[in-house]
């Protein structure tokens, strides 16, 4: 008995960790909380995180979705001054945790922000750059009739969206979907 009482107090404990590993990812899949890992001694210097020159440390883009991106630039100067990410008390620098049952929750590794789509993912900015010349006429955002672009509704998440209907004035200003300087976009933010 004693053998099996040992064995299931090694099962939950291992359970406990795994869980707690997860909780203090913070807003980051395991798969993005490593790669922050590897690369945060050099980008941990940077003064503002978009400032960080993601190629030099040898990934595309930063690890992460939007969200977790726009918490770092956020809370950059308290973040960046933890010896190791790991060591990134999310709790305490305020972040709530989000739902992770999402489709573009933490389940996934995909990158939702970068210098080339922003936002949105490569194949809704493959539809965006194919609308774009129409979409940009149009005042707001949120009045664009996606319909008539033949799609059944406008591309990206909820925080893809907001972003650009928040900066819909300066976005449509570009003649063509590649124009767009995200980071300039995000810098504002």
């Amino acid at each position: 008995m004693k053998l099996n009482l040992a064995t299931f107090m090694i099962l939950m404990l291992s359970a406990v960790g795994v869980a707690q590993a997860d909780s203090f990812s913070g807003p980051f899949s395991r798969q993005d909380a490593r790669l922050m890992s590897n690369v945060w001694p050099r980008i941990r210097e940077a003064r503002d995180f978009a400032d960080i020159d993601w190629r030099s440390v040898g990934l595309p883009d930063a690890p992460g979705d939007f969200e977790a991106h726009r918490f770092l630039a956020e809370h950059w100067s308290r973040v960046r001054t933890a010896a190791a990410f790991g060591d990134i008390d999310w709790r305490a620098i305020g972040y709530e945790g989000g739902d992770q049952s999402s489709p573009r929750g933490h389940g996934e590794a995909r990158h939702y922000y970068s210098d080339q789509t922003g936002p949105f993912t490569r194949q809704e900015a493959r539809t965006l750059r194919r609308v774009w010349p129409t979409i940009r006429e149009a005042a707001n955002f949120y009045d664009i009739n996606w319909r008539s672009v033949g799609l059944a509704r406008a591309p990206g998440d909820r925080a893809a969206r907001d972003f650009t209907a928040e900066d819909w004035d300066s976005l449509r200003r570009a003649a063509q979907f590649d124009d767009i300087d995200w980071r300039a976009e995000y810098r504002r933010r």
